[in-house]
C-alpha cells in the first residue's frame, strides 16, 4: 500500500521549530522512528477522529495487533482520559516479514493508527491521554514508549494535515465482511485436528495473503499459504497455541489482495482449542 515518504529527520526538525499545535503533540524520539499524537479538528457525526503516527527510518518496522511469531504489539492504554466514553483503534493492513528464522506481521516506513473517540458529553472538550508501548525493529529490537495528550475541542478547526494522514490510512482499514470477489469462504478443522483449512474467494491475476489475530492468550503463528487455483486460494493455521475465553472467542483473519482488504471474525470451534 502506497503512503506519504518523509523524512524522519526533517520532521522531527519541523516539530521542534514550530510552535506546538493542538492538533499534533511534538515527536516522541526512540531508536529507529518516532510517534506522535494527531487529531483531525472538531467533532463530527458524534466523534473525533485522532491516530498515533508512527514515523520508521529505513529499515525499521513495527507491529500489527498481533505480531506473528515474534515481536511487540502495540499496547495502547487511555488511563487518564477526560470526558472519554470510547476510543477505538483502528489497524490498517499489514504486510508480512520473514527475516529468515520467524515472520512477523508489520508495518514498514510509516503508519497512522486511526482512533475514533466517542466523548461522554459531545458539548464539553475531550482531554485525549494515550500511552503507548511497542516494538521497533531492523538487525535488533528496541521497545519503544510514549505518553501524549491532545485537547479536543468541539469547535475546532479541521487540521488539513493531520486530517489527510490520518484519512489515508483510514481507507487501508479492512472492511468487515466481503468485498465482492474477496472474501474468507470457509474456517474448518484439518483432518488432522492440528490446523485450520482457511479457504478465500480472491481475484484472478493478484498475490492474496492472510493474517489473523487471536484471543489475548493465544501464541499463534501466521497462516501458511498451500495454493490458489480458479480463483480460490487456502492456508493452513496451526491451532497450537490457541487460545479462548468466555469474553474472546474470535479469531480475526484478514485477507488481502493489490489494495483491497477484508475483514472476517470467526467463531472459535471449542474442538479447535487444546
Amino acid at each position: 500500500m502506497k503512503r506519504i515518504a518523509i523524512s524522519l529527520a526533517a520532521a522531527v526538525m519541523t516539530a521542534v521549530s514550530s510552535p506546538a499545535r493542538a492538533e499534533m503533540t511534538d515527536w516522541t524520539e526512540v531508536q529507529g522512528g518516532a510517534v506522535r499524537l494527531i487529531a483531525a479538528g472538531p467533532l463530527e457525526n458524534g466523534q473525533y477522529l485522532a491516530g498515533l503516527e508512527f514515523l520508521l527510518e529505513p529499515g525499521w518496522h513495527t507491529y500489527w495487533r498481533y505480531p506473528g511469531d515474534a515481536g511487540i504489539p502495540p499496547q495502547i492504554s487511555f488511563e487518564g482520559a477526560e470526558n472519554l466514553a470510547d476510543a477505538e483503534v483502528l489497524y490498517p493492513a499489514p504486510e508480512r516479514y520473514d527475516d529468515g528464522f520467524s515472520e512477523s506481521i508489520v508495518y514498514h516506513d510509516g503508519i497512522v493508527l486511526p482512533i475514533r473517540v466517542t466523548p461522554e458529553h459531545a458539548e464539553r472538550r475531550v482531554r485525549l491521554s494515550v500511552d503507548v508501548f511497542f516494538g521497533i525493529c531492523k538487525e535488533i529490537c528496541v521497545p519503544g514508549d510514549a505518553a501524549l495528550s491532545l485537547d479536543l475541542d468541539p469547535a475546532a478547526e479541521t487540521d488539513g494535515l493531520a486530517s489527510r494522514l490520518i484519512e489515508r490510512d483510514l481507507a487501508a482499514v479492512p472492511e468487515a465482511g466481503a468485498d465482492g470477489d474477496l472474501r474468507i469462504s470457509s474456517v474448518t478443522l484439518s483432518d488432522q485436528r492440528d490446523s485450520l483449512v482457511i479457504e478465500a474467494q480472491v481475484r484472478d491475476g493478484q498475490s492474496p495473503d492472510l493474517f489473523a489475530a487471536a484471543p489475548e492468550g493465544s501464541y499463534i503463528g501466521l497462516p501458511k499459504f498451500t495454493g490458489q487455483s480458479a480463483g480460490r486460494a487456502t492456508w493452513r493455521l496451526s491451532t497450537k497455541g490457541l487460545a479462548a475465553s468466555a469474553g474472546d472467542n474470535m479469531l480475526r483473519l484478514v485477507l488481502t489482495a493489490g489494495d483491497k482488504a477484508v475483514e472476517h471474525l470467526q467463531p472459535i470451534g471449542p474442538d479447535w482449542v487444546k
